[in-house]
């Protein structure tokens, strides 16, 4: 198999291949963990340098391209998607942990915007707006205690919930006593 391999920049170069040996089962033959594991080593290459990572290459400047031209509320939710499965920290900003407003912060600081640190001075600030038609990136509070990103899912928020508990999507329903009660937007976040 042949894959491009990636140049300065993580842009694939016409010009520049890399090949992959396919491994036949022949010179394998009678030892089969040999074989898994050639088999296995060269779909991890594969895997790797098709991310551009065995050539050494990252793709941050993809990213800071791809940061450009999304909103920055969507900057800030991809940022805390990342943080999926860290523990619910009371107070915590990360990186080891988060409570609820802590990841909402550290999220939106990563993508440029300087918030209030807990959910009642977020609730009492003037950077936020309200809307009735939330967007995935925007924030759900629950009650003056909570706050969650809003997800593209339905009834489905992300965030730090409680202790014991790690960052991950959470399922609400609107006829149960735990459910968003405001929706709001960071102002300039698009």
């Amino acid at each position: 198999m042949t894959l491009p391999s990636m140049a300065a920049g993580g842009i694939a170069s016409a010009t520049a291949a890399v090949t992959i040996p396919q491994h036949s089962a022949a010179p394998l033959q009678g030892r089969p963990h040999a074989r898994w594991r050639a088999v296995t080593r060269g779909r991890i290459a594969a895997v790797l340098l098709s991310a551009g990572l065995m050539a050494g290459v990252t793709l941050s400047s993809a990213t800071r391209a791809d940061a450009a031209t999304k909103p920055p509320r969507l900057v800030a939710f991809d940022w805390a998607k990342a943080q999926a499965g860290k523990p619910y920290i009371y107070g915590g900003t990360g990186p080891n942990g988060y409570d609820c407003s802590g990841l909402v912060y550290a999220a939106y600081k990563r993508a440029g915007f300087t918030l209030p640190r807990t959910t009642q001075q977020m609730l009492a600030s003037s950077k936020f707006g309200r809307t009735g038609k939330p967007r995935p990136g925007e924030l759900a509070f629950f009650g003056t205690g909570h706050v969650e990103f809003v997800t593209n899912e339905y009834h489905t928020t992300y965030g730090a919930l409680h202790s014991g508990t790690v960052v991950w999507w959470h399922k609400w329903y609107s006829g149960s006593s735990w459910h968003p009660t405001v929706y709001l937007y960071v102002k300039n976040a698009g």
